[in-house]
Formats: C-alpha cells, sequence, structure tokens
C-alpha cells in the first residue's frame, strides 16, 4: 500500500473488510475493482459511486453487482 494514498489505502482495507494482513497480501482487489468498474460503465452503469459501493457489498462478483443495479438495490 502506498502510505501517502489514503484513498487507495481506505479503499484496499473495506475492500478486504479492514483485514490490515489480507490488505497487505492483496492489495491487487483494487485493480480487479477499477476493471469490473470499467466493464460497469461499458455497460451503461454510469454511477461509479453506487457501482464501487455495490462492488463492496457484492464481493466483488460481478453478476450480484448487475443484478443489483437491475434491481434498483442500493448498496
Amino acid at each position: 500500500m502506498g502510505v501517502k494514498q489514503i484513498d487507495l489505502n481506505n479503499e484496499i482495507l473495506r475492500l478486504n473488510e479492514y483485514n490490515m494482513e489480507q490488505s497487505l497480501d492483496n492489495p491487487s482487489s483494487v485493480s480487479e475493482r477499477d476493471h469490473i468498474l470499467k466493464e460497469l460503465h461499458e455497460m451503461g452503469f454510469h454511477n461509479n459511486e453506487m457501482n464501487k459501493k455495490l462492488h463492496i457489498k457484492n464481493k466483488g462478483n460481478i453478476n450480484l453487482i448487475i443484478w443489483d443495479l437491475l434491481n434498483g438495490e442500493q448498496a
């Protein structure tokens, strides 16, 4: 984790349910999230804040994220 990248660090911690050890072992979860966010944007889901919240809620499972988006689910 980048010491001075506070937002990135917080996002990594959130994605790993605030487990510091897991966050340090798997910082790539943010790059995976960015890929999913890009795919969602290409599908027409342009609300990045909602997409990020649903990504966290559904632990990166794009099928569940899309299901929630189509059903109007709020994170």
